[in-house]
């Protein structure tokens, strides 16, 4: 038939798993190959073998070399599916086979687009398999890339098996290839799947001298000296297991890992609950007698052996990530550690919702702060209380309800007996509390006596406290006006931030000074201590205070006249505060419906600022009212509604007067306009804060222009002029001579300026 065929065409035969024939088969593929070598006959094979299939000694494999040998055949590997390339297999399949989810994924490239660029977080060990949680949509098929590593029969099947749209059930391969899996693994001798089993206990990878030891003293029988070695080379040779470098205590090492974490998976699976809790015992021993330091290992371990000694290295590990900043792994050892204790659990609550509140959930930290606090009632410890209380009004705050966190205060005040340390806690938290809700004179004596308290605690503790005292003395002091002694405040909080070494304390000092550069006009003094806040709120994972950072940056690039790097930053502040309705979310939107204004965008400011008048209600945020005041007056003056703006500003033109000022000229209240912008200028020149001085000087210049008194107008433009240009305020010198042009042409109320 072959010849019949041959002879009138070329032909190529496929032949697909060529492993599962039978040895005849193998036989009659190399005569028919040898034959029409010999004879010159236009037939070619392209066949599809699995090698690893074959034991070493198996006559079919004995055939396949054969032929290679003499030339008859080529072997081309075929190599993974890369990330890009199985993520698309995988979107495939899961929209071909109408899976749960599908819809989610739209049935195209999408979800595969979306994660090939995941969210990076930290992790400590590598999670084991039941700790794996399914998602869906891109999170989902990012899984099935992380599970297949780009085995395209794995990919196809996970992706058509995992009921993606269910997160938060424990991850578990399709049946499909647990069967598959299961098949190879029932194919090893017992020695050999025993090693494999331990292996799949320590997780993806394991140090060789890790796996043999467990094998020799963890096993029985154990399996030790040519007897391991021969199992781990029966694994590697039916390519279920490799050789890999692994990092041990920062230095590589001889590893074994699975090829794929799905075969992990299957295998770890199959144990039963007996053995999986032997095997880690094992592995803990193990991990114990040789790195005692290695914290991650030893309490990942022990807690799944269900070893009392889980809650020691919890604890340990939990502080050591939350020390490095490492917030995702510091929140999960946090979770199991409390689940785990009884007495000590309130303790540990606390420690957690530190991690959380720099993770940005809020909500979250003041649930695990409440149980914590109750916890301290009931056992009548004081000191633990006004802690707890102190940091729960804290969070609250964060989270926007200042009411509560009132409440929690005067519920557990410090006294004359509270130790030191809760104490400044405690009085920190009520210096919060008040100036968020505009108290600030009583918001600045909370301050005081937080500073008092705080220098009574030893070392960085201390010293971090003292800062943070300096940091809300600063911070009342500005918003009540009082910006000298502001400024004096802030400049003594670094020395003792910078000696805590603690970066989210630093970061605050940093905001702080960043906000005083500004006022003073010295604008790439205020970048640049922005841009390195910036860089160390990321660097200890706190996303609120990065987006607050991004805020800040981008009014001062509007400031400096770079609107593209201004939209940049605005962005990605309201997609970071956004993620946790954070409360710098009424700022982040406050700001980037600046930056639409500044670009002509009106709608979609006015659109922002009405999505941060409702993030900013009462009680919320005296300040963040105020932004979204200012934001809505700027866009009535844009619009050439001046009365709008007015009532806009009612009840806070003391707070916004330069905004006053212009709605009063534009309204026709020239002589008010004028009154107000003097009183502005000078205040702002006496408190040394330029950038008001300039904008105060350029509305003053505008009135006396329509007041008729033009050398007095143009002296006021002058100098608003020359102030702007050498500090430098490109913003500001532009706005001025604008100003200055359109009242040589007559038209002195035909210009506006923001804040």
């Amino acid at each position: 038939m072959f010849g019949e065929l041959c002879a009138a065409h070329p032909v190529l035969v496929v032949l697909d798993d060529l492993h599962a024939a039978d040895t005849g088969s193998f036989q009659l593929l190399g005569h028919l190959a040898r034959r029409a070598s010999d004879t010159g006959t236009r037939l070619r094979f392209l066949v599809v073998c699995r090698e690893e299939e074959l034991p070493e000694d198996d006559p079919r494999r004995t055939g396949l070399t054969a032929l290679l040998r003499h030339g008859l055949a080529v072997r081309e590997e075929v190599g993974r599916l890369d990330r890009e390339a199985c993520l698309a297999v995988a979107a495939d399949a899961l929209a071909s086979s109408g899976a749960a989810g599908a819809g989610e994924v739209g049935g195209d490239r999408d979800a595969a687009t979306a994660a090939l660029n995941p969210g990076v977080g930290d992790r400590g060990h590598d999670p084991l398999p039941g700790e794996i949680d399914r998602a869906d949509g891109a999170d989902g098929l990012a899984r099935v890339w992380e599970l297949s590593r780009g085995n395209p029969l794995f990919a196809v099947e996970l992706a058509r098996g995992l009921p993606l749209a269910q997160p938060g059930t424990e991850a578990a391969a399709p049946e499909s290839v647990r069967q598959l899996v299961a098949g190879r693994l029932g194919r090893l001798d017992a020695n050999t799947r025993r090693v494999v089993e331990a292996l799949s206990a320590a997780g993806n990878e394991a140090a060789l001298s890790d796996l043999l030891d467990v094998a020799e003293h963890g096993l029985r029988p154990q399996v030790s000296g040519a007897a391991a070695a021969d199992a781990l080379e029966r694994a590697i040779s039916v390519s279920l297991v490799e050789e890999r470098q692994v990092i041990v205590d920062g230095r590589p090492e001889a590893g074994i890992a699975f090829r794929h974490p799905v075969v992990r998976l299957t295998c770890y699976d199959r144990l039963t609950t007996v053995r999986r809790r032997q095997l880690h015992a094992a592995f803990a021993r193990t991990v114990l007698r040789r790195r005692p330091d290695a914290v991650d290992e030893l309490a990942s371990h022990f807690a799944r052996a269900d070893d009392p000694r889980a809650a020691e290295y919890l604890r340990r590990a939990a502080e050591r990530a939350a020390a490095l900043y490492a917030n995702d792994t510091a929140d999960r050892y946090y979770r199991e550690l409390v689940a785990r204790l009884d007495v000590d659990a309130a303790h540990a609550r606390v420690a957690h919702s530190q991690v959380l509140g720099r993770m940005g959930h809020f909500g979250e930290a003041a649930e695990v702060l409440t149980e914590a606090l109750a916890d301290f009632v009931r056992r009548d410890d004081h000191d633990a209380t006004v802690l707890a209380a102190a940091h729960l009004a804290d969070t609250l705050t964060k989270a926007g309800d200042t009411g509560r966190a009132l409440d929690v205060l005067r519920a557990h005040p410090a006294s004359q007996s509270t130790a030191p340390g809760p104490a400044a806690r405690h009085h920190l938290a009520l210096s919060l509390v008040r100036g968020v809700r505009g108290r600030y004179d009583e918001g600045y004596t909370s301050g005081l006596a937080a500073l008092r308290t705080a220098r009574l605690v030893p070392g960085t503790t201390g010293m971090a406290l003292q800062a943070r005292s300096f940091v809300v003395q600063a911070r009342n002091l500005a918003l009540a006006g009082r910006f000298q002694e502001a400024r004096e405040a802030a400049d003594q909080a670094l020395g003792p931030a910078e000696a805590s070494g603690d970066p989210t304390m630093i970061v605050p000092v940093l905001s702080t000074l960043r906000e005083n550069a500004r006022r003073g006009g010295r604008l790439h003094e205020a970048v640049s201590l922005g841009e390195r806040a910036l860089t160390l709120a990321e660097r200890s994972g706190d996303p609120t205070s990065a987006a607050f950072e991004r805020a800040n940056l981008a009014e001062l690039r509007l400031l400096l006249e770079e609107p593209e790097t201004a939209a940049t930053l605005a962005e990605a502040a309201v997609r970071g505060a956004e993620q946790d309705d954070a409360w710098c979310f009424p700022y982040a939107l406050a700001t980037l419906a600046q930056v639409r204004l500044h670009t002509g965008a009106v709608e979609e400011a006015a659109r922002l600022l009405d999505r941060a008048g409702a993030a900013a209600t009462a009680p919320r945020d005296r300040q963040a009212g105020q932004e979204v005041r200012a934001g809505r007056a700027e866009l009535a003056l844009r619009a050439g509604r001046p009365d709008e703006a007015l009532a806009a500003l009612s009840g806070a033109e003391d707070d916004l007067p330069v905004l006053a000022a212009w709605a009063e000229l534009l309204s026709g209240r020239a002589e008010a306009s004028q009154r107000r912008a003097r009183a502005e200028a000078t205040r702002a020149g006496r408190a040394g804060e330029l950038l008001a001085e300039v904008e105060a000087g350029v509305v003053l210049g505008a009135a006396l222009f329509r007041l008729g008194k033009t050398a007095e107008a143009r002296n006021a433009l002058t100098g608003a002029a020359d102030l702007a240009a050498s500090l430098p305020y490109p913003a500001g010198l532009s706005r001025a001579a604008e100003a200055l042009r359109l009242a040589d042409r007559g038209e002195p109320d035909g210009v506006w300026t923001p804040r």
